[in-house]
């Protein structure tokens, strides 16, 4: 078998295996074996039944099939061996078949791993500016009420308040007073802030006290309008069936155990603060560093570096990113439902616009692990941390400078000549 390896235009090597009619002939023989093996023919043990018996009862596409299936993976193995060199990944495709003599040629693609081509070693003096993310008081005081709402009491009243939340029963009466469709409501704090109807019409009405208000859709919020399109409402009637208001529990020992345990440091209010205010900055110093590293891999990618990304990992990548779209579809079905309530060309467009940022994603990865490598970042491979290199490439490139990444070509400020 002849084989000829040329690198492709892309992440992928072209192969071509020439095979004689030696080669076929041999091939056949393993295929035969191979079918060989799982046939029985009465008068004949199974795995036993002569070779040329074999040959008649199988299909000669089937057996032509696997012949050039085994000459072709004999022909792969061969090459991988024999270019160690060179790391092959994933599966041929673009399998092509052309005869010539008596010989078949046959042409393939396999991707390569892919590789980060630096262009020049400037960007080594690239730097990022200092991150200083602080906590206001608003955010912490924001943070320290949510902390309080998770874990409030609820307890029975007779009057709905802005600080309540009430189960709302509603029917929908036509012009003579028959009930046209029902439904249940839940009032409480977003209600109230995302629309005045709701201040308006329920704040300060009594536990089971029934009411009405005129049906005009225009003025109501989406969730007090019926379902039903032909149901011609003209009035609502509620009454409020249960009604609670929010205790929001106070800052002590005891609540503070409940919260976080006995192992815990916050131990008082002062350092719940504290706590608060360093998760806050945090958080705040992850998406400026996100950022941060998002501007310096674009201006490598734009200037300094370069990958191509094989077919197999994007594709594995755009599959992976469908799957996940589809979960929260609810399904295969329903995505498929809302891409042809699209059309035809929005959805190519937005399947299109999935592959090129798994593209992109996939690109600033591997530069991203070129950086760290080139920097020699001392990275766990083995337990990789969120933002690790992230922050790696930040304590590197920052050091404490209150500097903006410099572009290629921009001038340093001459140094004040010496008297």
């Amino acid at each position: 078998m002849q084989k000829k390896v040329a690198k492709g235009t892309g992440a992928f090597y072209d192969i071509e295996l020439t095979l004689s009619a030696d080669d076929y002939a041999k091939g056949k023989e393993k295929a035969l074996k191979w079918f060989q093996k799982d046939l029985s023919l009465p008068g004949f043990r199974k795995g036993f039944v002569p070779m040329h018996l074999v040959e008649e009862q199988i299909q000669p596409e089937y057996v032509s099939m696997s012949i050039y299936e085994h000459l072709i993976n004999k022909g792969l193995q061969e090459v991988v061996t024999e270019e160690s060199s060179i790391k092959f990944i994933g599966e041929p495709y673009d399998v092509k078949q052309d005869k010539k003599g008596d010989d078949t040629v046959v042409s393939l693609k396999l991707d390569i791993f892919p590789e980060v081509i630096t262009k020049n070693k400037d960007w080594t003096s690239l730097t990022m500016k200092t991150i200083s993310p602080k906590a206001t008081k608003e955010e912490i005081d924001e943070a320290l009420l949510r902390l309080k709402k998770n874990y409030a009491d609820y307890v029975d009243t007779d009057t709905m308040t802005r600080q309540g939340i009430s189960k709302v029963s509603m029917s929908f009466l036509d012009k003579d007073w028959q009930e046209v469709d029902k439904g249940i409501l839940y009032v409480g704090e977003q209600e109230f802030e995302e629309f005045p109807f709701f201040v308006d019409t329920f704040v300060g009405k009594k536990k089971n006290e029934s009411f009405t208000i005129p049906y005009k859709e225009k003025d109501l919020p989406p969730t007090v309008q019926t379902k039903k399109a032909d149901s011609k409402p003209t009035t609502i009637a509620f009454v409020l069936t249960d009604i609670k208001n929010v205790v929001l529990p106070e800052i002590n020992e005891e609540t503070l155990l409940r919260l976080f345990g006995k192992e815990s440091e916050v131990k008082n209010e002062a350092d719940l603060l504290k706590y608060i205010d360093e998760s806050i900055s945090t958080q705040k110093f992850d998406t400026e560093l996100i950022k941060e590293v998002e501007d310096f891999l674009k201006i490598i990618r734009e200037k300094y570096m370069e990958v191509i990304i094989p077919q197999t990992l994007l594709s594995q990548e755009v599959r992976v990113r469908l799957e996940n779209l589809e979960k929260r579809f609810g399904g295969k079905e329903k995505m498929n439902a809302y891409f042809k309530q699209m059309g035809e060309e929005k959805a190519k467009k937005f399947v299109d616009d999935i592959s090129l940022a798994a593209s992109e994603s996939l690109e600033k990865f591997f530069i991203l692990q070129k950086i760290a490598e080139e920097l020699k970042l001392d990275i766990n491979r083995e337990k990789p941390v969120d933002l690790e290199i992230e922050r790696k490439l930040y304590e590197k490139l920052s050091a404490g400078k209150s500097a903006s990444i410099k572009e290629e070509g921009e001038k340093k400020p001459k140094k004040p000549a010496k008297k």
